[in-house]
């Protein structure tokens, strides 16, 4: 008989293992279906061995132990796959179980599919990872390159996208003459095709360029050498559920435990991966950039400029109205790009200045609207946290029917595009539009296949940028320059250098307060310049790289609220923690926080770890967000 210890991988248990009787031992990484109260579910064995070196223990234990089912075919995990799990633990102040739960693909844990079975060697050196900063043209450049090179050393290369349409661009881009040596396993790939590309995982006759979104990226497949994290600073490679993890950590580990070499590519890496460079902890692939060459212009419009005491709001410049009129005649395309989705970021009453926020998350609701049968239907969303209720048509403090919506959401500038270009195509790329990945890519298409036509999104429509458009402009740069991230400048370059890469002509950028360095940054492809002052200001106040965040966050009644703040408090006495209420949280629910600033080199920490995991798990735990308020 032997003793099995087991982490049960189900989101949401908190235990960090279980322990079984077995008639059969299963060495460590095994995947086992284990019985928890009146259910089973998937678990991987991280010890195992003989009852009679475990008797004490078990005679001193107030409790019996289940017996494991004999499990037949059960596939393995390497060893590369648990010392990356057990690091990010750490890291990411997290139990073990719910890493491994979130490392493994969707499929493989509903039991759909069968982690690929393939033999591993223990990696004999760790290679110093490496960063390309280029056009996206010059990047695809440079991996057809490392593709060819690395095939004919036998070696296969993952490659990493943040996204489903990437997924497919980039393969279009990559394929020609290895047609048959591409794996793609993407968040739009149907069963089938994932279970074929799983076989496909395991033949290991020719070596093949691999192509995941995030959560089918960590493959133990053996030859393996390269691995690239393409448009590395998006943040769909953050996780959006505990324990919140990013998956350029996982990766960068994973390649650290399996011997292999890792390139972060983008056109604007994120100043992290800067300052690593610039330390030398990181190296540079081919050459360093000081200015990025772009095809585009930018303008940038005083909308000030534009108003009058006739008329006191405008929604596009006398410019823009003109480039918006010719494009018909000279049967050209234009991008227009809206911060905010819905009708309104938010709703107030003009009355008593109520804004209407959500119950569960205290944030404003975003006015959006939907047609149904004909019928327009007006609801309220949170972009929080997801929840949608009827808009309502009076003020529930004061009973007063005038409401008024605040911002510029991008069904408004649909409205308005409609009034001024009647005869024009416009089309809507919004989070309704385009619910799935084959309704954003029709969107995509019969833009493309439109002269004349206007293309109307948000940040979800840019990877859908896939060719070259003659103009693009920014409705309203202001909404961007209020966003409450840390991150804001560097967001903002991105947001600019990419719309002047995609855009043949100008890129009007609309904007009522004073034009800040990050115009004059993306004007002049400034790069160099951006990051040194960026890193100088982060260092100056204390912003990762060179701190780490640790980002606490609980909710409930005032009296829970109070009690976890007290004992938080208490607990994390010596760690300078800062707590701060949400300010658009209500009464009866507040939302507090709660802000700990390491240095980097002193996390991760043992004992701060220790602490974390000790509290109780309607506490949330972020590591490094990008919002903190």
């Amino acid at each position: 008989m032997f003793v099995i210890t087991v982490i049960p991988l189900r989101r949401g248990v908190v235990v960090d293992n279980l322990s079984y009787f077995s008639s059969k031992e299963y060495p460590a990484g095994t995947l086992v279906t284990i019985p928890i109260r009146n259910s089973s579910t998937i678990g991987i064995v991280t010890e195992s061995h003989e009852v009679s070196t475990a008797k004490t223990a078990l005679r001193a234990a107030t409790f019996s132990l289940k017996k494991l089912p004999v499990q037949e075919g059960k596939h393995a995990l390497g060893d590369a796959f648990i010392k990356t799990a057990k690091e990010l633990s750490s890291l990411y102040a997290s139990s073990i179980g719910a890493v491994l739960y979130n490392l493994l693909p969707p499929d493989v844990r509903t039991g759909d599919v069968d982690i690929p079975h393939t033999h591993y060697v223990t990696p004999t050196i760790t290679h110093t990872p490496q960063v390309l900063q280029a056009k996206k043209s010059e990047r695809y450049l440079a991996y057809r390159s490392l593709v060819r090179e690395t095939f004919a050393h036998s070696g296969s290369v993952l490659l990493v996208v943040p996204s489903s349409v990437e997924a497919d661009e980039i393969r279009k881009a990559l394929e020609n003459g290895i047609e048959d040596r591409i794996i793609m396993c993407t968040s739009s790939s149907t069963k089938s095709e994932l279970k074929k590309a799983f076989l496909a995982l395991e033949d290991f006759s020719r070596t093949k360029l691999i192509i995941t979104t995030p959560s089918y990226a960590v493959i133990e497949r053996h030859d393996i050498t390269h691995v690239v994290v393409e448009n590395a600073r998006s943040s769909y490679y953050k996780e959006l559920s505990r324990p919140y993890l990013d998956y350029r950590d996982v990766l960068r580990i994973h390649a650290k435990y399996t011997g292999r070499k890792i390139l972060f590519a983008d056109m604007l890496p994120r100043s992290e991966e800067e300052d690593l460079r610039r330390s030398e902890t990181y190296q540079t692939y081919n050459e360093t950039l000081k200015r990025i060459e772009l095809p585009g212009t930018l303008t940038s419009i005083d909308m000030n400029s534009e108003e009058s005491k006739e008329v006191s709001f405008k929604l596009f410049s006398k410019e823009v109205e003109k480039t918006i009129t010719d494009i018909k005649k000279k049967k050209e395309r234009i991008f227009i790009f809206a911060a905010r989705r819905g009708l309104a970021p938010l709703v107030a009453c003009m009355d008593c200045k109520y804004i209407f926020r959500s119950k569960e998350s205290g944030c404003p609701y975003s006015l959006i609207r939907t047609v149904r049968d004909g019928v327009e239907e007006r609801w309220f969303v949170c972009s929080t946290s997801g929840e949608r209720i009827r808009a309502v048509d009076t003020c529930p403090i004061c009973g007063s029917w005038r409401l008024r919506e605040r911002g510029i959401g991008i069904q408004q500038v649909y409205d308005e595009l409609h009034k001024l270009f009647p005869q024009t195509p416009i089309i809507l790329f919004d989070h309704i539009t385009a619910k799935t990945y084959k309704k954003a890519t029709f969107l995509r298409d019969t833009f493309y296949a439109t002269k004349g036509a206007i293309l109307l999104g948000t940040h979800m429509a840019l990877p859908y940028l896939s060719e070259p458009i003659d103009h693009s402009v920014v409705v309203n740069m202001d909404a961007l320059l209020a966003t409450p991230t840390w991150r804001l400048e560097e967001e903002n370059l991105a947001l600019l250098l990419r719309l002047r890469e995609v855009t043949k002509g100008t890129v009007f950028v609309q904007a009522r307060s004073k034009e800040t360095g990050v115009f004059e940054y993306a004007r002049h492809g400034s790069v160099e310049n951006f990051y040194s002052d960026e890193l100088e200001l982060r260092k100056k106040f204390g912003y990762p790289p060179y701190t780490t965040f640790i980002h606490l966050t609980w909710q409930g009644t005032p009296q829970i609220v109070a009690k976890l703040e007290t004992d938080i408090k208490t607990l994390l006495a010596e760690y300078n923690i800062s707590l701060y209420q949400n300010p658009t949280s209500t009464k009866d629910s507040p939302i507090m926080y709660g802000l700990i600033r390491i240095p980097r080199e002193e996390w991760p920490n043992a004992k701060l770890y220790a602490i974390l995991r000790a509290l109780p798990p309607t506490v949330r735990i972020i590591i490094n967000p990008d919002r903190i308020v």
